[in-house]
């Protein structure tokens, strides 16, 4: 699940770094120029967020992150109690048939009742692992695109000519820490919403 969450922002940053690329690119004004090593964040034009950190921190997110895989938990828990039970009910009827106390149409009647039953606990199964998927999948757009909208103001705001994702699975081997704004970010996130 981790790594699809970094799939995902790693697509959502790149896609805001060629947004941001192509906005700059048909200015006619000149650029800023580089940043030196002591500048920092303020005077370069190019920041960067660490991933890992933004989803680990960003309370929000992670707290409905939780409350998903509690749910998922939840549900498998009670999935398993089911096919337990299941099976108890399929050695029941085994037992029988071995004790010779059904007769051949009450076997017949019983593998239907357990086949039913089974294929019911399976569509039960695929279901709420389609709608926990579909669930994941709207958290993430959802953070997705309040991570674009606040990406957009600051790189208004602040003058940033580029914002990169930096952690797991990016491109970027090694950054200043003065680029951070993760914690920035982070700030924003947490105590305003936005």
């Amino acid at each position: 699940m981790k790594a699809n969450i970094s799939l995902a922002l790693n697509a959502l940053l790149i896609i805001a770094v060629a947004y941001l690329f192509t906005q700059q690119g048909g200015s006619s004004t000149p650029s800023a120029p580089a940043a030196t090593a002591g500048d920092g964040a303020a005077a370069g034009q190019i920041v960067y967020l660490n991933a890992d950190t933004l989803l680990s921190k960003y309370e929000d997110f992670r707290e409905k992150q939780q409350a998903l895989a509690a749910r998922q938990k939840e549900a498998s828990q009670r999935l398993n109690q089911q096919m337990q039970a299941l099976e108890t009910e399929f050695r029941q009827v085994q037992a029988k048939i071995q004790q010779g106390l059904l007769a051949p149409n009450q076997i017949a009647s019983e593998e239907q009742r357990l086949g039913q039953k089974q294929q019911e606990l399976m569509a039960e199964q695929e279901q709420l692992s389609s709608q926990l998927g579909s669930e994941q999948q709207l958290l993430l757009g959802a953070f997705q695109e309040k991570l674009m909208r606040l990406m957009d103001s600051l790189q208004e705001a602040r003058g940033y000519d580029y914002i990169l994702q930096y952690g797991q699975g990016s491109g970027i081997l090694g950054a200043k820490d003065s680029y951070d704004i993760t914690a920035d970010v982070l700030g924003i996130l947490n105590n305003k919403g936005e």
